[in-house]
């Protein structure tokens, strides 16, 4: 499964892909109901056991704006477990030794699960307090876990923070002001352990932090405006970033503060991004098309784009 996209359409696709393919290799949909056309607002692999652990490493676990949260086995199309939020669910995350999940959502508040039982460990939220903001106070739209601290994780929003929250405090540790995160727009170098931010703003679309300290190291805007959705790193210092208002996606060098290659004037706004280490390739979702490109150097080299 370390061979296969972990990206699902934002929108309407439930599909997974291979690098270097045209078309989809699974798909996950959920039985017919009420709520079963709704938005998939996240997916993520989990990777346990050795490479050839095929039973573990095809796990799934996704998102729905329906407050679905589900774990599927990808190479089965088998849905193996399905938890209700009472909330429009927009993002989840598996911590570094995946034994926990995260959900944030709607209503401002983080819930933390157990991987194994599923069941509900806490619940995460700002204080009563008016003096200090120590948790959300909008809908949250991307949450990253440390790559290497399973009690660490950050999340972001509408209301133009980022919060470090750890696990075993009721309320988050510190804040960054300024990001507003429209998307999965979250990401942290799992070298540097810098934080990546994309904001649906023409100013400060993309920035770099220090992760120990919240020092802001870098601003980039790109050429065209663009309004952020999604940002994540390819590798440490470059990063990839798309949007809407110009319908692009930019590889950026972060460091020397310049665009590196793209793909511009897209039919439609970007929602969703993904890399690919082994094969080198990126998927772009963007209305109803999944396009792929791999890099070469400082360029883009499309391979393929799918409408649905």
């Amino acid at each position: 499964m370390y061979n296969l996209f972990k990206l699902a359409q934002i929108f309407f696709l439930r599909e997974v892909f291979q690098p270097h393919s045209s078309g989809a290799v699974y798909e996950l949909r959920p039985s017919s109901g009420a709520l079963s056309h709704l938005p998939v607002t996240g997916v993520h692999f989990r990777k346990v056991g050795s490479a050839s652990d095929a039973v573990h490493n095809n796990i799934l676990l996704a998102s729905y704006s329906s407050g679905h949260v589900r774990h599927w086995h990808v190479t089965t199309g088998q849905c193996l477990s399905t938890i209700k939020e009472d909330r429009e669910t927009l993002a989840a995350a598996y911590s570094s030794d995946y034994q926990s999940f995260v959900t944030v959502g709607s209503d401002c508040k983080i819930h933390l699960y157990d991987e194994n039982s599923l069941q509900l460990v806490s619940t995460f939220e700002k204080s009563s307090s008016s003096s200090v903001m120590d948790g959300h106070a909008s809908r949250v739209f991307a949450v990253r876990y440390h790559p290497s601290d399973p009690t660490s994780f950050l999340s972001g929003g509408w209301d133009d923070t980022i919060q470090f929250w750890d696990t075993r405090q009721s309320y988050s540790v510190r804040r960054i002001s300024g990001p507003h995160i429209c998307g999965d727009a979250l990401d942290i170098d799992p070298n540097t352990h810098d934080i990546l931010t994309g904001s649906w703003s023409y100013s400060d679309t993309l920035q770099v932090w220090d992760f120990a300290s919240g020092k802001l190291l870098s601003t980039f805007q790109p050429t065209l405006q663009c309004k952020v959705y999604a940002a994540c790193w390819l590798r440490p210092g470059v990063a990839i970033v798309g949007g809407t208002q110009a319908h692009l996606t930019v590889v950026v060098d972060t460091k020397a503060n310049k665009e590196l290659g793209g793909m511009k004037d897209l039919e439609h706004s970007v929602y969703g991004l993904d890399y690919h280490q082994r094969s080198n390739t990126i998927a772009v979702a963007a209305g109803n098309k999944l396009y792929s490109s791999v890099v070469l150097g400082s360029t883009l080299q499309a391979l393929h784009s799918r409408e649905h």
